[in-house]
C-alpha cells in the first residue's frame, strides 16, 4: 500500500484552541486525523475517513469527534494534570475539518464528494443534513449503491465551491 507523506495543518475551534490535521493519503484512503496536544501528551480527538472511488471521486466514508476522552492517572507528576472527560464536539472542529477536506480535494481535482446519511447518524445528530447543506453539500435522491438504512445521499462538487 502506497502512502502520500504526511502533512499537518493547524486548524483552530470555536474558542481558538490550536488543534492538527494529519493528513494520510493511501492508495485508496484518505484520512485526516486531528490530534490535540496539552501537556505533552497528545490525543487524536477525531477524524475524517474517505475512500477513492476513482480519480475524480470519493466517497465520504466516516467523520468523528470523540466524546469522552479522559486520562487516567499516570502516578505522581500527571495526577496533576488529569481533567474530566473531555468532548470535543460541538466546538466547530467538523466544520474546520470538513472545510480543510473540500480545499484539499479540489486542490487535487477531485470533481465528486459524496457520502450517505443513516438514520443512526441523525438519531444522534438531528440536524446533519443541514449542517451538510450549510458546507456546499447538496441532498440527492437515494440510488441503489447507497448503505443499507440510508436516508439520505449527500454530493459536493468541490470545483464548483467558491463560486457565487
Amino acid at each position: 500500500m502506497s502512502m502520500t507523506p504526511k502533512s499537518i495543518v493547524t486548524i483552530y475551534d470555536k474558542e481558538r484552541r490550536d488543534y492538527q490535521i494529519e493528513v494520510n493519503e493511501y492508495e485508496s484512503l484518505l484520512l485526516l486525523e486531528v490530534y490535540r496536544s496539552l501537556h505533552g501528551l497528545r490525543d487524536m480527538v477525531g477524524h475524517i475517513k474517505c475512500n477513492f472511488e476513482s480519480p475524480n471521486e470519493i466517497l465520504l466514508a466516516d467523520i468523528h469527534f470523540e466524546d469522552n476522552i479522559a486520562r487516567p492517572p499516570l502516578g505522581h507528576i500527571y495526577a496533576f494534570f488529569h481533567q474530566k472527560p473531555k468532548s470535543y464536539r460541538k466546538l466547530g472542529l467538523g466544520n474546520a475539518t470538513l472545510k480543510f477536506l473540500i480545499k484539499y480535494i479540489k486542490e487535487k481535482g477531485i470533481k465528486k464528494l459524496h457520502g450517505s446519511i443513516t438514520q443512526d447518524d441523525l438519531n444522534a445528530n438531528p440536524n446533519l443534513i443541514k449542517w451538510y447543506q450549510d458546507n456546499g453539500f447538496i441532498v440527492e435522491p437515494l440510488t441503489a449503491q447507497e448503505i443499507e438504512n440510508s436516508v439520505a445521499s449527500i454530493c459536493l462538487y468541490p470545483q464548483n465551491q467558491g463560486k457565487s
